[in-house]
Formats: C-alpha cells, structure tokens, sequence
C-alpha cells in the first residue's frame, strides 16, 4: 500500500515547489534559483502546465501557456530553451518533442478548463507548429525527425526518434479534438497523427528485442538504435497506444528488466554508457512515475504502488531530484568530465550541492534537488492514481 499520507506531503510541496519556480511572466524555471538550470525548456515547462491542470489550477497553467505561446519561432516549433524574459537562449538544434509537448499541454488545458475563447485565440499556434511538423514528416516512414530529443545526446536522439514521435502524435490527435470543440474542425490533425502512430508500430517495433526501438538514424547514417531506453513511455504517458496494446505491454515489461536499478531501485532512462552518466548513472523519479501511470491506466494497482512507493522512499524532506546515483558512479563522472575539462559552471554546480547534501555521506548522490519536472510528474501521477482508485 502507498503511505498516503507521505504521499500527500509530497504532493503539497510539489505544488509549492512548481509555484516557485514559476516566473512573473509566466515561465515555469527547470529548478529553483541556485540550483542547475536556471532556464525555462518547453518540455519541462510543459509538464508544469499540465500538472497544473490535473491539480485544476488553471491560472497557473494559463499563465505558462501564454508565456511559452510568445515564443514560437517563424517556422511553427519552439526554440529549445528560454532565458528568464522569455528571449531564446537556445545553445542546442530544436526539440521537436519540446514543441509538441507544448501543442499537447495546450489542447490538455482547453480540455479540463473548457476555456473556449483561448483555444481559438491562440490556435494559430496549433496550426503553425502542424504545418511544421507535417512539412518535415519522413516521406517513406511518416515519422518526425528531430535534431534533438529528451536525452539530448546527439549520437542516440538525432533521427527518427521514439519518444518525439509518441508526443506529435498525441499532440495532434487532442488537437483534433479541440478543433472540433471550437468549430474548426481539421481531419488533417488526425490523419497526421495516425500516420505517425502506424509508423511507430510498423517501423519502431522489433520483434527481436521484444520491445519499441530508440531511433532510426537515417539522414546521418543507416543504423538503428535498439537498446531499451524509457522514452518509449511516451507511448504509454501519452496514450499513443492503450495500456492492453501487446506491443506497449511487452515494451513494458522490458523497460522494468533493463532499466530497474539493481542497486538503488528505481527506473534509469538507459543502460550504463561509459562517459554519457551526466551526473553518474541511476535512476530516475519521473521516469519511475511514468511507469507507475502505465499500471495505474492498466487497473494493475499493486505494480502501480511499486514506482509510487520507491519515488516516496527516495525523496528528502518531500523533495524530489533530478535522479540519484552511486557515489561511487557519481565520482567516476566527476573524474572523467575534469580530466576532460569539459565541468562547465552549471556542472559545477550541481556537483558541489550534491557533494554538499547529507546523503551523500551515506553512498547516494541527490543531482539536482529539487527538479521541478519529477514534481509536476508527482502531481499528476498521484491525482492519476487518487482518480482511478477511489
């Protein structure tokens, strides 16, 4: 069983945490100031709105749209991060997965607050960033490529990668749905939305493996990569496929065997690389989370409480990280980044707060506390879990 009341403590400082973070204007910063990223990136921003709107405070996440919504670039996407006054300080090629997270959370708080009169003010945004990504759909597979993803790490997110395309096709599918709740109605919306569906299962699944694929590199060369990565919970997050879909459930399953930290328990977002572990290899709570969501919609409610309950039992003092490691794996990260000489100042920082927290002494390395994406994630996972098990 889940403590709930811990649960609840959790869920409160979460709330208070994402209230934080969010500037005057609008934007939802990745953490507080201090901490690693004092920047907002749509994708983290997005997951902010759409807390907000599974806690129902819509005034939140209506300031966060209109915010990220002044952002959008000439060519319909949106830049890849922001500084404080809302001006692009990208320094990496776009996310498509950033951009389409920013369309879902939209037709996400249109849904639930039933605001109308935004939805159709704004929906040139929707259009703008459908027109992009349908111009850039891969002419054979119809999936989106995108220079950049959710690991950032140019080698496995550069294609046709799994987690940016489970998002463009949740994005639009709920967009064809608002289209229609605002009389502007759009086939095209869903139809693009299936195409990229139907090719994530055609040309994603691998019958080998027994699970989704990470990406197909085909513009930089012909390869495949096909080790279990947790971005193929985007297919489960964003209900691309239902939570009985064989394909979704055995790349489940996969995910839980490869992925399960055998030492500090939780969910990584890859098996160990040698020199990629930015802050040392281990798990992390959103990713956990994610997993705890597929079981919650599956109505599997003791392997739900599984990831609830290692995400309460690693939090600290009702704040959660970005993810935790070894200090042993977090100290071979630190050796290998300085002899490399690539510790830029935001890695320093988060190295020193680690060093500096109170669990370090006691073998884990806390990266980045607090994370606001794991608390937005908290939020909804647990409003998801209180809804479903009444």
């Amino acid at each position: 069983m889940v403590n709930k009341q811990k649960a609840e403590q959790i869920y409160k400082e979460s709330l208070k945490i994402l209230k934080k973070a969010q500037l005057k204007n609008g934007g939802f910063l990745a953490t507080p100031i201090g901490e690693r990223y004092p920047y907002v990136y749509p994708r983290d921003h997005a997951f902010c709105i759409l807390a907000f709107n599974s806690a129902k405070r819509f005034k939140e996440a209506k300031r966060g749209l209109v915010f990220i919504l002044k952002s959008q670039l000439e060519n319909g996407a949106f830049p890849q991060r922001l500084d404080k006054k809302g001006k692009d300080a990208s320094y990496k090629p776009i996310q498509i997965d950033g951009s389409g997270l920013t369309i879902y959370a939209f037709c996400d708080y249109v849904k639930k607050s039933k605001d109308f009169n935004f939805a159709t003010k704004h929906w040139g945004s929707v259009t703008g960033f459908f027109n992009y990504v349908n111009s850039a759909l891969d002419e054979e597979k119809d999936l989106v490529f995108t220079p950049n993803s959710v690991h950032e790490f140019p080698p496995t997110e550069k294609g046709l990668e799994i987690w940016a395309n489970g998002v463009c096709s949740a994005a639009f599918r709920e967009a064809y749905e608002i289209s229609k709740l605002i009389n502007q109605e759009n086939k095209s919306f869903l139809d693009v939305s299936n195409k990229i569906k139907k090719g994530i299962d055609e040309y994603m699944w691998n019958s080998r493996v027994k699970g989704y694929i990470k990406n197909i590199r085909l513009k930089e060369s012909s390869s495949i990569i096909t080790h279990t990565d947790a971005a193929a919970l985007a297919l489960s997050e964003f209900n691309v496929f239902p939570a009985d879909y064989d394909h979704l459930r055995m790349s489940i399953k996969r995910i839980h065997k490869d992925l399960w930290n055998k030492d500090l328990g939780g969910i990584c977002r890859y098996p160990k690389f040698e020199g990629r572990n930015n802050g040392g290899w281990g798990p992390w709570p959103h990713f956990t989370l994610m997993m705890a969501d597929h079981f919650i919609m599956a109505k599997n409610r003791k392997k739900a409480e599984k990831y609830i309950n290692w995400v309460i039992k690693i939090s600290y003092k009702n704040k959660l990280p970005e993810h935790i490691s070894t200090v042993k794996e977090f100290n071979e990260y630190v050796t290998d980044f300085t002899e490399a000489a690539i510790l830029r100042p935001d890695r320093m920082t988060m190295i020193n707060n680690a060093k500096k927290h109170p669990m370090f002494k006691r073998g884990i390395a806390y990266v980045t506390l607090p994370l606001v994406w794991p608390h937005a994630q908290f939020i909804i996972t647990w409003n998801l879990y209180k809804d479903r098990f009444k």
